[in-house]
């Protein structure tokens, strides 16, 4: 009996790794899609997110305003801060600053 060895042809060995090649592109390329489609979806939760925060943000600000609004000098005396009449302060200048900057208003 006869040793026959099976041999691939040149033709037979280049549609393999053609055929190989095509799978692992296709592998790559799925990849690709789902982490497309993950990071979408990950941008649009934070949209979202930057929405919520951008609301609470809103809301504090205005409790701030409300807040500062809300101080008068009745209750400053009540938490005992003492209004000082012709009282001159010292005014540290910038040297970059200029005099319209500093006494303009």
């Amino acid at each position: 009996m006869a040793l026959r060895y099976k041999t691939k042809t040149t033709e037979q060995k280049l549609a393999n790794v053609m055929i190989f090649t095509i799978v692992v592109l296709a592998i790559i390329y799925c990849c690709m899609v789902l982490s497309i489609i993950f990071s979408a979806i990950e941008r649009k939760q934070d949209l979202l997110a930057i929405k919520d925060i951008t609301s609470k943000i809103s809301y504090s600000e205005n409790d701030y305003a409300d807040k500062v609004a809300s101080i008068d000098s009745t209750a400053l005396e009540q938490k005992g801060f003492v209004k000082i009449n012709n009282a001159t302060f010292a005014v540290r200048k910038d040297p970059i600053a200029s005099f319209s900057l500093l006494y303009e208003r």
